[in-house]
């Protein structure tokens, strides 16, 4: 394979670096495409023929190389795939190395190349888990809520058993302090909390990557304990076409269309299509209501792609409309002494998003980049005699301009952002109305000095209109001694506007007195009768080993983490089992987690991983003092096997998947002054989930899965306080630490045009 190097500039003398600090030689790799166009080249090699000094290049393909008189005068470029060029450089010279594409093809060669399915980076300071697509096949992941049922660090759960409302938890708390985002735009926000999750197809999914921690400052001042970002398929997905059907045990149906086309050299679209319908009414636990209520979500997208290399511009568009439509409560088809309690959640939904930027052409390390984001979103609630009524308009804004200091050891990205929402809400006839506007700015600086040692500091100002000045500093450091060995620590607070009926719908379904804040006062024009804002302070510490055990490799990751809140809504069902308050936080108020993760091949193409996390949630309730958080157990146990037949994926194999989870104990609300039939335990049994599943690949184009969930068939018991009488002051659905359904077989397919 030939290589062409070509010198494009000769600076003599001692070139500046950054601050001056020594000699070196800088330039950038490009590969010429057959049509002759260039592109920048990323983790390129290069390295002193002499010494061990070396480099790589970055997403531009630039680089930048110290010298010393023990390096020669002879850099190599090495890059998988093609032959080491070898360029004899004078110190402060500036280089331009072209390598060319490979002009005749080999015959077809099947390569034998184990990649784990969920990736924790190395490189980013930030400790990021990848789940790939691959990871998201090994369970039937309808929708983004149910993505995580092969990983450790994102539990899920129902937030009451009659209107099928979902919640995550991340670090011990909450989902509504984790940033949920799709392609770097916040996603899953405001009203849309209790079903947001379930918006995202899990056939539209190309990716999800989990980070812990404060996050960047770039992406806002929300996020407490991580981000979840997911990818979602792109016009230049490699799937030209993509059918996929599913179809379980409660008569849950669903089919998935992607289909994407190049209009031209520069331009590309792609159309999401989805329709999930759920039409019969189940209960299997004989209680009356049912299990899952029925209905119906359709949602489809539109992407759009521009891309030209010779200008530098680069842009994306995407609109998605929804509509989904629920009905749960008592089944009509037993007798009843009272009117049927009945729920009815219908929303509606519009978000667009697009991006625009823009690398200059002389300094591709310089990049101008614009998110622009609009969602309106309404929804009509019925539950029971519990009416709430809502809608929410946002409007996001975030300009970014990425350079560096001198060079690539010293980038920063800074700008402007800037966010409004409008909530109009309506509660048992009481509405409640305001408006959020937000303008900011942020800095961020990254010092690279080696491949060892990354520092990211980053700040960030917003003015809100309600809450006023908001500061928000974050820190990052990642320390590598070896290729296989990564240290990590980060420090940062966030902070979020809470909103009590949105976040705690699953309580409308039970008789409970609602009281928010301090009735009849609004404290500084804070909504919700004068409630804080939430604010906290995360930090934690993280390291990742590869070992390779009997020619093996494997992966240890070990983290721990603190959230300690400053202000926080807190939701408080220990005043009585016939009321909900939500007041400000007036003690302490933390969460701490442990987690220690494994994962190894311990047999050929049988994979393991292996995961136990510790956590210790706290909060000072009013008149109760510091007491365990509700619902959030203190350990998880975690274990999945699979197992992959051949590596040549499409030739015909099987995938095998198995998981095993442990969940322990939790802490349940007092109930202790309900009459003596409808009190519980203070605290849940811990237990088992078991799932499996099974997969047959048939050809490059088609596959069929089968696979069962909870296959113990484990059920809380009872689910509903009072169920045979839903108007009874004790009534309560509430109280939920456990599986509802039971045991629940699904079958579906796959096909793939490529």
């Amino acid at each position: 394979m030939k290589t062409r190097s070509v010198l494009i500039a000769i600076l003599l003398g001692v070139a500046w670096i950054g601050y001056g600090q020594s000699i070196s030689v800088k330039g950038v790799v490009m590969e010429e495409r057959k049509n002759g166009s260039l592109i920048p080249m990323e983790f390129v090699t290069v390295y002193w023929q002499k010494s061990s000094t070396n480099t790589t290049t970055d997403s531009t393909g630039y680089f930048f190389i110290a010298h010393g008189p023990e390096d020669g005068d002879v850099l190599i470029f090495q890059f998988l795939g093609y032959t080491p060029d070898t360029v004899k450089v004078e110190p402060g010279q500036y280089l331009s190395v072209v390598f060319k594409e490979q002009a005749s093809q080999l015959d077809e060669v099947v390569v034998g190349y184990r990649k784990r399915t969920t990736e924790i980076s190395f490189l980013d300071p930030l400790q990021v888990q990848n789940i790939s697509k691959d990871e998201l096949f090994k369970a039937a992941c309808c929708n983004l809520s149910e993505s995580f049922e092969t990983n450790a660090t994102v539990d899920v759960s129902f937030t009451d058993a009659v209107t099928g409302a979902k919640q995550i938890q991340m670090l011990g708390l909450s989902g509504k302090y984790t940033l949920i985002s799709q392609e770097q735009i916040p996603g899953v926000r405001g009203i849309a909390n209790p079903f947001g999750m379930v918006y995202t197809p899990g056939a539209w999914i190309e990716s999800i990557q989990i980070s812990k921690g404060a996050g960047s400052v770039v992406q806002g001042y929300e996020s407490m304990t991580g981000q979840i970002n997911v990818e979602v398929k792109k016009p230049a997905d490699e799937d030209k076409l993509l059918l996929n059907g599913y179809f379980n045990e409660s008569t849950r149906a669903e089919l998935n269309l992607f289909s994407r086309a190049k209009l031209s050299p520069m331009l590309s679209t792609a159309f999401l299509g989805h329709y999930s319908a759920r039409p019969t009414e189940h209960d299997r636990n004989n209680d009356s209501f049912m299990d899952m209520p029925t209905g119906s979500l359709l949602t489809l997208a539109n992407k759009w792609d521009y891309h030209n290399n010779k200008s530098g511009v680069e842009g994306q568009l995407n609109v998605q409309w929804l509509q989904d439509r629920k009905e749960g409560g008592q089944t009509d088809h037993q007798e009843h002494h009272h009117p049927l309690y009945r729920t009815k959640i219908d929303a509606d939904r519009i978000d667009a998003y697009a991006k625009l930027g823009y690398v200059f052409a002389d300094k591709r390390y310089n990049s101008l980049g614009s998110q622009w984001g609009f969602t309106r979103h309404t929804q009509q609630a019925t539950i029971g005699n519990n009416e709430y009524d809502a809608a929410q308009t946002s409007l996001y804004g975030n300009w970014l301009y990425q350079s560096i200091f001198g060079d690539t050891r010293h980038k920063y990205v800074t700008g402007l952002s800037f966010r409004y929402e409008d909530y109009d809400e309506t509660f048992r006839g009481t509405k409640y109305d305001f408006e959020e506007i937000v303008p900011g700015a942020f800095f961020e600086y990254t010092y690279v000095p080696d491949d060892r040692f990354t520092l990211v500091a980053g700040i960030r100002s917003d003015h809100h209109n309600l809450y006023g000045w908001l500061i928000n500093p974050r820190l990052h450091l990642r320390y590598a001694p070896s290729e296989s060995t990564v240290f990590r620590a980060s420090a940062g607070s966030g902070m979020r506007t809470p909103l009590p009926f949105a976040e705690n719908l699953g309580w409308m379904a039970s008789s409970r007195e609602w009281t928010v804040g301090k009735p009849g006062q609004t404290q500084n024009n804070y909504p919700y009768n004068g409630l804080e804002m939430e604010k906290a302070w995360n930090m934690g510490v993280s390291v990742t080993q590869e070992f390779t055990l009997d020619y093996r490799s494997g992966l240890l990751a070990v983290d721990f983490f603190h959230t300690r809140f400053t202000d926080r809504a807190i939701p408080d069902l220990d005043i009585s089992p016939q009321q909900l308050v939500v007041y400000n936080l007036d003690g302490n108020a933390y969460a701490n987690t442990f987690q220690i993760e494994a994962q190894y091949e311990v047999l050929k193409r049988l994979d393991l991983k292996v995961a136990y996390k510790l956590q210790d949630a706290q909060i000072a309730y009013q008149d109760k003092g510091l007491r365990r958080q509700i619902f959030t157990p203190e350990s998880r146990f975690f274990v999945n096997l699979s197992y992959i037949s051949s590596l040549a994926l499409y030739k015909g194999h099987w995938r095998i998947n198995a998981t095993a989870h442990y969940t322990g104990q939790q802490r349940i609300p007092d109930t202790y002054t309900n009459p003596e039939d409808f009190q519980l335990k203070s605290q849940s049994p811990g237990y088992w989930l078991f799932n499996s599943q099974l997969t047959r690949v048939f050809s490059k184009q088609f596959e069929v899965y089968i696979g069962v969930e909870n296959i113990a068939n484990y059920k809380q018991a009872p689910v509903i306080i009072d169920a045979e009488d839903p108007f009874s002051p004790y009534f309560d659905s509430g109280l939920i630490w456990g599986p509802i359904f039971g045991r629940e077989w699904y079958v579906g397919f796959r096909y793939m045009l490529k």
